[in-house]
């Protein structure tokens, strides 16, 4: 798992914080979902609320139409001139007639004088005609043209029919501007036959209506009749009115609409003895915006009141698992080779006591290190110094190089080139100043060496050399690749000819330059189980490197390995490829040593 590879403390305060985080948030989650509906209801029941005031105020205002209207219809004075024939009306010029029509008119404009937000309209079919404005304003004889009378003729009587929203006809241009609107009601006048007898129009300012829902600004309330048209609203930012709102078309459950991307709350209530209705629209936002806030600001305080919580708690937790802390960093620098430091930590609690016995264990383990390495080194002095004093290596040279130089007088070059292979491997071998040669000496003396067996088993070796320019320079042990050549000749090729090749270039890994180099034979090969058996010697090879016994080829793979081991350490990699009848590949990667070579 990923947590595995955070630290000890990282993972308390990480289980800390769940702890305390994944409650709060669920809770206020939750919480919000739990009280979601709650809050749409309470919004809702406010809203309604609202509207039953407004409701009351706007019904107020119908009442009083039909109130007026009431008075008309019943209105003996007003019953008998309408009932008069055309004939009789029109010939009614005595005193006494004119002088009741004139007192009825009056007491008509003293009556309704007290309404100036209202227009009364009387129109007999005789031809009387009373309206409560100037005629030079409005010719009432013109509602001929914008109310079918016939329609009203076919309600019963005392009815009304909602005509509901008309341009302003009736005042001065001042008045249109003010009220550009205004919603009429019509009743008829019937006999007892029911025959109409005349028709009573009533209208009112639509800003009057207005007044009554701007009361509330907080809501967008509208009044609207039974086909969804809008007679009067508070607000007219996106709908007009006039224009038609079909609500129902945008709800999206029982009291939720969206309308122009934008959440509202809605509540229809109809008005009370009409035919239209009122509907407020409030943004959702608004309505459950306080509660949100409420429950926004107790997360806040709750977040926050965990948050300084976690800080102590982080704290606590740094102070306790800190030894812990260092001594895993400790224990990591020891892991990459770092034997010299120690831990430090002392205490009498566990870690400290752990920090103690790893240091103690540390100076026992350098001090066996040192013990092996001193060791190990004499080894390799005893054995070079061994091989060194079986010949005296001066005069070895000085005769090698005699008869080198006594063959070539002779014009034998090739017997004088192996004399002069044989005259440098022998120097290089016996060489005591320095273990480490550049890898440019190394490849010469495996010339020097493949020419000589060459020689010795009659067989044609051929070395193919890759080397990239810069990696020849580096510095490497002494004989590190003459046991695999050897080995190479003698158990790949079986001592017969073949084709090896060394290439060499160098690459970096982790930011440090390291010497690859690979040697790959074209020789019989080795079988998959031989392979894994060689490979499994390298891995569990515990012992030192055997001892050269039989000159060049007493140390193999096995030898190399451990040595380069021993030198390189955990920076040394070997890999070995192989497949029968097509050849072995043995790959090297070594720390890069560079240094002046003379």
């Amino acid at each position: 798992m990923k947590i595995d590879r955070y630290s000890l403390r990282t993972k308390l305060v990480i289980a800390a914080l769940m702890c305390f985080m994944i409650p709060l948030i669920v809770n206020y989650f939750l919480t919000t979902y739990v009280t979601k509906d709650i809050v749409l209801q309470k919004a809702v029941s406010s809203t309604r609320d609202t509207l039953i005031l407004v409701d009351s105020n706007v019904s107020g205002i119908v009442e009083q139409m039909l109130s007026l209207s009431n008075i008309i219809l019943m209105n003996n004075e007003i019953n008998k001139h309408v009932k008069m024939s055309k004939e009789q009306f029109a010939r009614g010029n005595n005193s006494d007639q004119q002088l009741d029509y004139m007192r009825l008119i009056s007491n008509l404009d003293d009556l309704f004088a007290q309404n100036s937000d209202m227009y009364i309209t009387v129109l007999g079919i005789n031809g009387f005609a009373y309206t409560n404005y100037s005629f030079s304003d409005f010719n009432p004889n013109f509602f001929h043209g914008k109310i079918e009378f016939k329609e009203l003729d076919k309600l019963a009587a005392f009815s009304t029919a909602w005509i509901g929203l008309q341009d302003n006809y009736y005042g001065n241009f001042e008045a249109k501007q003010k009220s550009p609107k205004v919603l009429t009601i019509a009743r008829t006048m019937k006999n007892s036959s029911g025959h109409s007898l005349g028709y009573v129009i009533v209208s009112v300012n639509e800003s009057k209506i207005q007044r009554q829902l701007n009361s509330y600004s907080e809501q967008k309330i509208m009044l609207m009749d039974e086909s969804g048209t809008i007679l009067s609203q508070s607000q007219s930012e996106s709908i007009n009115i006039g224009q038609q709102f079909r609500y129902n078309d945008y709800a999206i459950n029982e009291n939720t609409l969206v309308y122009n991307n934008e959440k509202y709350i809605y509540v229809s209530e109809p008005v009370a003895g009409t035919k239209w209705s009122l509907l407020s629209l409030v943004p959702y936002s608004s309505a459950v915006g306080p509660n949100n806030q409420i429950l926004v600001t107790s997360f806040i305080m709750q977040f926050l009141f965990f948050t300084g919580f976690c800080i102590l708690l982080m704290i606590l937790i740094s102070a306790i698992t800190n030894p812990i802390t260092q001594l895993g960093k400790f224990v990591a620098k020891v892991n990459m080779g770092q034997l010299n430091i120690r831990s430090g930590i002392r205490g009498q609690h566990e870690v400290g006591q752990l920090g103690k016995s790893i240091d103690q264990m540390l100076d026992r383990i350098e001090m066996m290190i040192e013990q092996i390495t001193l060791e190990q080194t004499q080894k390799r002095k005893a054995e070079l110094e061994m091989l060194q004093a079986q010949i005296n290596p001066h005069f070895m040279f000085n005769l090698l190089n005699s008869i080198r130089l006594s063959i070539l007088i002779r014009g034998d070059e090739e017997n004088a080139k192996l004399i002069g292979s044989l005259s440098s491997l022998l120097r290089m071998t016996i060489n005591r100043d320095n273990e480490w040669i550049s890898l440019r000496d190394e490849i010469e003396t495996i010339q020097h060496y493949i020419r000589l067996m060459n020689f010795r088993h009659a067989n044609q070796v051929q070395l193919i050399e890759k080397i990239v320019v810069g990696s020849d320079h580096v510095l490497v042990p002494r004989f590190m690749l003459q046991p695999i050549i050897e080995n190479a000749i003698i158990h790949g090729f079986h001592q017969y000819g073949g084709q090896i090749e060394i290439e060499s270039y160098t690459v970096k890994v982790e930011e440090e330059s390291r010497l690859l180099i690979k040697i790959h034979d074209n020789g019989v090969g080795m079988t998959p189980e031989r392979l894994q058996e060689l490979i499994t010697k390298l891995e569990n090879e515990k012992g030192d490197a055997a001892p050269n016994k039989s000159g060049f080829s007493g140390i193999g793979v096995t030898n190399v390995y451990q040595r380069l081991k021993l030198i390189y350490g955990e920076k040394f990699l070997m890999r070995i490829n192989s497949e029968v009848d097509v050849g072995t590949t043995i790959t090297l990667q070594l720390p890069q040593v560079n240094r002046d070579v003379e």
